[in-house]
């Protein structure tokens, strides 16, 4: 518990209203719309390659957070596969948290940034907001891929035998030939013809 001093304001009080006023600024030097919910608390709509975000943005213990909640819901997250996922991508993005709600049933995405001085420069904001919105917009096909995707293998399909795995014979021949290139090709051969 901090004690306050008569005559002296609350480190949080002073650094809660530059900062959100700095946010508003680079929002508006932007012309996005956005509300502000409460003293240290804006909200905006983003629009992505694959969906909508509800983003948030707000001060807690210090910490400025972008947070997109509940970007997915309604489902069973609790999933191997899915937490799994969640994983790589924390491990290859450190700026990105994932949260599955207490229900197991939501997911929602945050980023945060550390304000120790208690001043949030533009290059900062707009880092923080590339890595979470980037992020999620691209991590939601996967995610939707692995939500509703084929969970079991078929009846009679063993663990030994992947839905999309590669035959024995092209393994030893080490044809790693994937179907969205065309392969280089001699001028004896016919090339194939992609779809």
């Amino acid at each position: 518990m901090t004690k306050t001093v008569p005559g002296k304001t609350n480190s949080a009080e002073t650094t809660t209203a530059p900062v959100i006023e700095a946010i508003k600024g680079y929002l508006e030097e932007d012309s996005m719309r956005f509300s502000q919910l409460d003293e240290d608390a804006v909200e905006l709509y983003m629009q992505g390659n694959n969906l909508t975000m509800h983003l948030i943005i707000y001060l807690h213990n210090n910490h400025l957070i972008f947070r997109v909640p509940n970007f997915i819901r309604n489902v069973e997250l609790r999933r191997l596969d899915i937490l799994l996922f969640i994983m790589q991508v924390t491990n290859e993005i450190l700026d990105i948290r994932f949260e599955i709600g207490k229900d197991g049933k939501s997911l929602s995405a945050c980023c945060q940034h550390i304000l120790e001085d208690g001043l949030l420069t533009r290059k900062q904001f707009d880092l923080a907001m590339m890595v979470l919105v980037h992020m999620v917009d691209d991590t939601f096909p996967r995610f939707m891929q692995l939500v509703y995707g084929q969970a079991q293998p078929p009846a009679g399909q063993t663990d030994a035998e992947p839905v999309d795995a590669v035959s024995e014979t092209e393994e030893a021949e080490g044809n790693d030939e994937n179907d969205e290139f065309a392969p280089v090709v001699d001028d004896d051969e016919i090339t194939r013809k992609i779809n």
